[in-house]
């Protein structure tokens, strides 16, 4: 220890200023630290060891412990057993390293001073010029061997004994005979790269397997797949690979079995994964030694095993070799992944994945047109105005089909202005690629206007969709329509719908990423929840780029391609952007409920069966609407003692007040700051209790007029807690009827049949004939929608309908013969 003191004291202080550890210095990760503690370790001539590692629950390292390779004490030797050379002394030297807000690692603690003679530099020792040596221990990343010695090296007179530590990896070099274990030196630094080691991580279990392979063929053993544990929606979280002679031979008595042609050892050697929060597969334990010889692999075809030849992906440089073989066995016991199979060679070759076949199932099955064409004459028969259209592409084979009937003509004139194209079938694995155009009622409901089934999703075949959607609901188009992110929807809309703004439906996204990130919800139960508030409730630019950054970081998803591209797209989709375009809140209307998700049928189900399904389906919501529309008329019990809920209580649709009474309630814990006024305007600042952040409200007392920054009003029709905290600033009881939207009332659907929310095509041309025919029919059918459902109102019209037949014959008879007349545009 007095040499070690002495040496230090010998050191010029300016020259070591950079590479001496001191309190407080910051290094952007814990391995950085690690590499400069090796450094310094190097310098003044002692190894190190990682000796301490804190975790948080999350996985997260916030806290490690670098200590000298001599702290603690060695057990006690076995008998026969040479001591170590590098006995252990209890050194306390060490350094300690902590995470700081920033994410950034602090040295928290340092000690100096070591309890053991430090290593001087002994130039015979080095004589082997480890400079020169090139390893290569990781894709991509090559070291010489003095610098990796330099980490972790004890070095005597008598036999070198070198440490390589790097990224995990540790290779022993034995420098006993120079000339022959030059040679196995070399083929040790080659399977450096294949051994597993903790820590380590894969995109799946399979490349996982097919890793465990490479090793095992480099070092001379079989593979099997031994057991698997998955999760009750049928996830992996935990696979073992072990040794090909892993357990014992079981002895059948009375029964003839064709012997093995090798016997089992109970061999420990073995490699687990589990499953991490961002759906990778990481390396949670490793067994490396073996307890029988190992097999040569350039000898392996001596032996009586089923051996294929396949080509060893080294993944680090090293060149492909034929003359190595690998076994694999696909299952072991009864707890694995099935029955026992013989040996095989499933090796990857490079990166070349084949590509897989198109899926087929958008393809029509036998009988799927004869079972449409008799349902649709039964709905013709049953409603006269059901309307269908069946398109045939260049191969005379039918591409799509669209049908809507009355009630759904109906429902779009007054709840028309937003649509959303639900595709989720491809999501769900429907067995029909069946779509529908959905949009909210006024009791928060979601109803179908069209139903299709898309065979073909060309930018054509959308086209034609879109035009005959549009030709159904007598000419007129939605004010915006929700798709998913497809570039050949977004297509066909600005061709067909040059008026319509069109945006990325938030809720299609979810369910497309929680496909498409299957493995990254399922490894970690706390992801569905992130990824879904900043889906769902981050409505301001800011907290949504913030929150988003968070999520990537959290999951370790920086580099994720999926969640980049849905990033670069997030100004169409995020609920945070496009908020002056009033999409009715469509994204939670379709996140508590779907029509699509509720047809629940069989892969194999016949066309005609789940034709009759979604009719039923459809009929169950309908009579909800009924219901609900019973429930909004009846008198309400009990009114509320503030003003402006007694006014919206009268107007709006029970679901609707619910959402209005909410905001109401939490406008009374926020706090509002008057920061302006000049002759009729007024400007305030609001803080709400939940966030930190100010929203500015304006209100124009010259024409009722009030604004808020959230602009929950433009986007959803509903006034936020900023505003009505607000008005009740300024004494304003009761809302403007302007900012009552009929859409929400218990009125939607009772008022003029010309007057509706959505508005016509530019460019639609009819015969004059056929669009008064339609424009009757569409009339009629409103009307009869009505009065269907009581039998007082259906009286009524039975009544009345005699009646109106005899005017329009009197009318027809006194016309003038020369031509009929038409209306004009």
């Amino acid at each position: 220890m007095s040499e070690s003191l002495e040496k230090a004291s010998a050191m010029d202080v300016s020259s070591t200023e950079n590479w001496v550890p001191k309190l407080d210095m910051v290094f952007e990760t814990d391995e950085k630290a690690y590499q400069f503690y090796c450094f310094y370790g190097k310098e003044i001539g002692f190894g190190v060891r990682k000796h301490l590692v804190k975790r948080r629950s999350s996985g997260l390292v916030y806290s490690r412990v670098f200590s000298c390779y001599k702290e603690g004490y060695c057990r006690t030797t076995k008998e026969g057993k040479k001591p170590r050379s590098d006995v252990r002394t209890g050194c306390k030297a060490r350094m300690t390293v902590r995470i700081t807000k920033d994410g950034d690692f602090r040295v928290s603690e340092f000690e100096p001073n070591h309890n053991h003679e430090l290593m001087a530099k002994v130039d015979g020792a080095m004589s082997d010029s480890p400079e020169d040596i090139t390893v290569v221990v990781k894709p991509g990343k090559k070291r010489t061997a003095g610098q990796v010695f330099g980490r972790s090296s004890i070095a005597n007179n008598i036999r070198v004994k070198k440490l390589l530590q790097y990224d995990n990896v540790q290779l022993e070099l034995d420098q006993k005979n120079s000339t022959e274990s030059g040679e196995n030196c070399w083929q040790m630094m080659n399977v450096a790269s294949l051994v597993p080691n903790i820590g380590m991580e894969f995109e799946d279990d399979d490349e996982a397997y097919q890793f465990y392979i490479n090793y095992a063929a480099g070092v001379g053993f079989s593979v099997r797949k031994h057991l698997i544990k998955r999760r009750v929606s049928g996830m992996v979280y935990s696979r073992v690979y072990v040794c090909h002679k892993e357990g014992f031979t079981r002895n059948r008595c009375g029964q003839a079995r064709r012997p093995k042609p090798y016997d089992r050892t109970g061999c420990p050697a073995s490699m687990i994964i589990k499953i991490t929060k961002n759906g990778r597969y990481r390396v949670a334990e490793f067994e490396q030694k073996h307890n029988h010889p190992l097999v040569i692999p350039t000898k392996a075809h001596l032996f009586k095993w089923q051996w294929r030849r396949g080509l060893i992906n080294t993944q680090d440089g090293m060149a492909d070799s034929a003359d190595d073989s690998v076994m694999t066995q696909e299952h072991g016991k009864g707890s694995s992944d099935g029955p026992a199979t013989s040996w095989q060679a499933e090796l990857p070759s490079g990166s070349h994945k084949k590509k897989k076949p198109l899926d087929q199932k958008n393809f029509m099955k036998v009988g799927d047109i004869g079972a449409a064409m008799q349902y649709f004459q039964e709905k013709q028969s049953d409603d006269p105005s059901f309307y269908y259209a069946i398109r045939v592409d260049q191969d005379e084979q039918i591409s799509s089909i669209f049908w809507s009937d009355a009630k759904s003509m109906v429902d779009f004139c007054y709840f028309g202005d937003v649509v959303c194209f639900d595709t989720t079938f491809k999501v769900r694995d429907c067995s029909r690629p069946f779509a529908l155009f959905v949009g909210v009622n006024h009791h928060k409901q979601a109803i179908a206007f069209g139903t299709t089934l898309i065979y073909d999703e060309s930018v054509e075949s959308f086209k034609w969709l879109f035009e005959t959607f549009t030709m159904a609901m007598c000419g007129k188009q939605p004010k915006v329509i929700l798709t998913d992110l497809s570039a050949e929807m977004k297509d066909a809309v600005a061709a067909v719908w040059p008026g319509t703004t069109h945006r990325f439906c938030a809720w299609h996204m979810y369910q497309n990423a929680s496909k498409h990130l299957n493995s990254v919800f399922q490894g970690s139960p706390s992801f569905a929840k992130d990824f879904g508030h900043c889906v769902y409730d981050c409505e301001e630019e800011d907290d949504f780029s913030s929150e988003w950054k968070n999520m990537l970081e959290k999951y370790d998803l920086v580099g994720n391609e999926l969640l980049a591209r849905l990033y670069e797209d997030r100004h169409q989709w995020a609920l945070a952007y496009g908020r002056e375009t009033f999409c009715a809140d469509m994204t939670s209307t379709l996140t508590n409920e779907s029509i699509s998700g509720a047809l629940n049928v069989s892969q194999g189900s016949d066309l005609l069966d789940f034709l009759k399904h979604y009719e039923g389906v459809l009929g169950e919501r309908r009579l909800l609407e009924v219901k609900s529309d019973i429930q909004a008329n009846q008198s309400v019990s009990k009114l509320p003692s503030s003003r402006m809920l007694k006014q919206t209580i009268h107007a709006y649709t029970p679901a609707v007040y619910k959402i209005f009474q909410r905001e109401f309630e939490l406008s009374m814990d926020c706090m509002v700051y008057s920061s302006g006024q000049d002759e009729s305007s007024f400007e305030f600042k609001v803080t709400d209790e939940e966030k930190t952040k100010e929203y500015k409200v304006r209100f124009d007392s010259s024409d009722g007029t009030v604004f808020c920054s959230c602009k929950k009003f433009e986007f959803v029709g509903l006034h936020c807690r900023h505003v009505l905290k607000a008005l009740d600033m300024i004494n304003v009881k009761e809302l403007q009827s302007r900012y009552i939207l009929k859409r929400w009332s218990k009125n939607a659907k009772v008022g003029s049949l010309q007057n509706n929310h959505v508005f016509p095509m530019e460019g639609y041309t009819e015969s004059c004939l056929a669009k008064q025919y339609r424009h009757l029919c569409h009339m009629l059918d409103k009307i009869a929608v009505k009065a269907a459902e009581s039998v007082e109102s259906y009286t009524l019209i039975e009544s009345l309908s005699d009646q109106l037949l005899a005017q329009v014959c009197q009318i027809l008879k006194a016309r003038p013969p020369d031509k009929p007349e038409t209306l004009q545009d």
